[in-house]
């Protein structure tokens, strides 16, 4: 794991800004500077208590462990431990995110209240613009994965009747049948007839790929402004840095979800921090916990070669499906279903009571977008009218 060059609030934004800069910023730059690091540091911490904490971990192997029907050999329970995409990773992702967008909302307001009309001069009025943009997107995407919840609920209680009805002989066992032939056929487990019904189920997702492809357009060289040019105040650049920063972990949040959860192709990885924000201490962070899920859906995606593809990477979904195929691969071979239905019955559990906190989490944080929209707006309009008027032509 890379450790964070910079864990402190003070220095962590500094090698952007040439030691005569800074030494040149006046008091009121400083504040922001100072502000800025908060906001550096406390992603940096929080992405690194996401790749370091025990609990995440054990999140997200506690549901791949409770899929098989046999003991466990130990280069299973390795390649389960190595899930990342769970509900209390999302959660924790989340809560990072609020975390860092009240950060950014204070910086902003202590720039712009200094300087009400930096806000629509270049280059920070097109930077705003942009970030208005993706918040727009990633409403629709919080939208997208707030119906996927309630498929994945149904799923869960098809599995539940399933695990019940497993517990007793038929005809029990034959009202498990149907209960799991649902849940197979609704997530796509394999079922090589369900092809047209995911599709179906999943269109509403279908764009998303196409949002977050939007979202990351330009973001590569969006960060292009943030190194101090001649002509420009610290504040500009200090704003362009924060605006570059929540962009970046919003899509990042928003493409952690999306892969979690149903949506119908697989979705491109973003794009990694740019080379100017490569020196922030929450670079390394982001790009390893990304390449942790790029590899995680490559390895589900090779086992499910010849196969409909999985309902999605969550942690939890998978242990869904693979409990509800074992399950069904013993009352078809007239197996023993007392250990399948303990471990449908495990895997329905760990899927209820992660699904309530991560929803209400999403809830959250599409507030807090719309809210931060419509204080961008509002900003972008008061600065608008205070920006000095262009002197006429002679």
């Amino acid at each position: 794991m890379p450790t964070t060059a910079a864990n402190s609030a003070g220095g962590s934004s500094v090698p952007f800004f040439r030691r005569n800069q800074v030494a040149s910023l006046v008091p009121s730059s400083r504040d922001e500077l100072h502000h800025l690091d908060i906001l550096h540091s406390r992603l940096a911490d929080s992405l690194q208590l996401l790749l370091l904490s025990p609990a995440t971990a054990a999140g997200c192997s506690k549901a791949p462990a409770a899929t098989g029907g046999s003991p466990k050999s130990p280069s299973a329970d390795a390649a389960n431990t190595a899930f990342i995409l769970s509900l209390p990773f999302l959660v924790k992702l989340l809560d990072a995110f609020l975390a860092c967008e009240a950060d950014f909302e204070s910086l902003l307001l202590l720039v712009l209240y200094r300087s009400p009309s930096l806000i629509s001069r270049p280059p920070v009025d097109r930077a705003v613009s942009d970030l208005l943009d993706r918040v727009i997107k990633a409403l629709d995407l919080c939208n997208a994965v707030s119906l996927s919840v309630n498929s994945v609920r149904h799923w869960n209680r098809n599995a539940d009747t399933a695990a019940s009805a497993l517990q007793y002989q038929a005809p029990q066992l034959n009202r498990a049948k149907r209960a799991l032939s649902k849940l197979l056929l609704s997530a796509g487990a394999g079922l090589g007839s369900s092809s047209s019904l995911i599709c179906r189920r999943t269109c509403r997702l279908c764009s998303a790929t196409r949002q977050l492809q939007a979202m990351a357009s330009g973001l590569a060289g969006f960060t292009g402004h943030a190194a101090p040019r001649g002509g420009e105040s610290g504040s500009t650049s200090i704003l362009a840095l924060a605006l570059s920063t929540i962009s970046y972990l919003m899509l990042f949040a928003m493409w952690a979800m999306v892969s979690a959860f149903p949506c119908g192709r697989p979705v491109q990885a973003p794009p990694a921090p740019a080379a100017s924000t490569r020196q922030m201490p929450w670079a390394a962070a982001l790009a390893e916990l990304q390449e942790s899920i790029v590899e995680q859906l490559r390895r589900e995606r090779r086992k499910e070669l010849g196969v409909v593809p999985s309902a999605g990477m969550l942690a939890e979904i998978v242990a869904l499906e693979r409990s509800g195929r074992e399950a069904m691969e013993a009352v078809s071979n007239g197996g023993e279903t007392k250990v399948a239905a303990e471990e449908l019955a495990e895997a329905c559990r760990a899927m209820e009571d992660g699904l309530g906190p991560f929803e209400t989490k999403v809830r959250e944080v599409f507030h807090r977008l719309v809210r931060c929209r419509e204080g961008l707006l509002r900003c972008f309009s008061e600065g608008s009218r205070s920006s000095p008027s262009p002197t006429p032509p002679l």
